[in-house]
């Protein structure tokens, strides 16, 4: 997807795709960096002895160290994407398979828990 001019990103969603996987999509081409990154913090947190980690904190450590190593504020992602950055790097890399806990995703146009 990199290689998709910002404005014809829309054009390369799956036809169910709902406004927050187009907004998630579009956050990964204006950040290719990003997922590497989130890698990079999940193999130091299995080193650790971490066998299940919270895809927020993961953006939050991430937010943090930018902001530590850059003059700007850091990182801007918005933390809904957050699950979908860990379904991306579970289904990228096998070794973090069930790091993440899931939910099922909410229909489109529901609000609230499903039941």
């Amino acid at each position: 997807m990199t290689d998709t001019p910002l404005l014809e990103w829309r054009e390369h969603l799956p036809p169910h795709a709902d406004k927050l996987q187009a907004g998630w999509l579009l956050c990964k081409e204006k950040n290719p960096f990003l997922l590497r990154q989130c890698y990079q913090l999940c193999l130091t947190a299995q080193r650790r002895g971490i066998t299940r980690w919270s895809a927020d904190a993961m953006f939050h450590v991430l937010r943090w160290e930018t902001a530590a190593s850059t003059a700007d504020n850091g990182l801007k992602v918005n933390n809904n994407y957050s699950s979908l950055a860990a379904r991306d790097l579970m289904a990228e890399h096998p070794e973090l398979e069930g790091f993440f806990e899931l939910r099922a995703r909410k229909p489109r146009g529901t609000h609230g828990q499903i039941h």
